[in-house]
């Protein structure tokens, strides 16, 4: 059985692009796998991103921008996941991550409501489970998570494969990730052609 945590910014722009490539990779594995796909906010992922973008550092109101959005994606998620389930919540975040990205459209309520609509959902469920307790609760469980298996950057693969015998307890990837380096991971190969972080946890 593999056990896979896939730690994510929600508009980051390399994030949906590794995911197609964890999905490829284990689509070909007859084993049990358990997924996690997790969207986490921290300043590190947001700089990160913001790099990858090509974007200044230095400029506050681009910082601010990519924040505030990247937080409310998160928040958005955490309600969907809660109200919907996480397929609908995930669907939620490639629509969002496709007009920011592709579409260079900005985050705002206005977008929120057009992608709830187009996955049929009730906006004013959403908006009433948005502010809840359970929410801020969940997102910081996430992050604690994210503590605990020292995840510093997005996106981030940790794969735990529990047929190993080898002893090892799980491989982890920083950064992007094409589909042969996570097949690396996933069968114990430290090998990798990438310059990409793989480590053992």
């Amino acid at each position: 059985m593999f056990e896979i945590f896939f730690f994510v910014n929600p508009i980051g722009v390399n994030c949906y692009q590794n995911e197609q490539e964890i999905i490829a990779a284990v689509s070909g594995y007859n084993q049990n796998i358990s997924y996690h796909f997790i969207p986490i906010t921290t300043m590190n992922t947001i700089r990160n991103d913001i790099k990858a973008r090509h974007l200044s550092l230095n400029n506050v109101e681009v910082f601010n921008t990519f924040s505030q959005s990247a937080y409310n994606a998160t928040k958005d998620y955490h309600t969907l996941k809660l109200i919907v389930g996480n397929k609908k919540a995930r669907q939620y975040i490639i629509n969002l991550r496709h007009a920011i990205n592709d579409m260079n459209r900005t985050y705002s309520p206005e977008l929120v409501d057009e992608i709830l609509n187009s996955l049929d959902v009730s906006i004013k469920n959403f908006k009433k489970n948005r502010e809840s307790n359970y929410i801020k609760l969940s997102m910081d469980k996430d992050l604690k998570l994210a503590d605990d298996l020292n995840v510093v950057t997005t996106p981030t693969t940790i794969i735990f494969n529990y047929d190993d015998d080898q002893g090892d307890s799980g491989m982890m990837i920083e950064g992007f990730a094409n589909r042969e380096e996570i097949e690396s991971a996933i069968v114990g190969d430290k090998q990798t052609s990438s310059d990409n972080s793989l480590r053992l946890l």
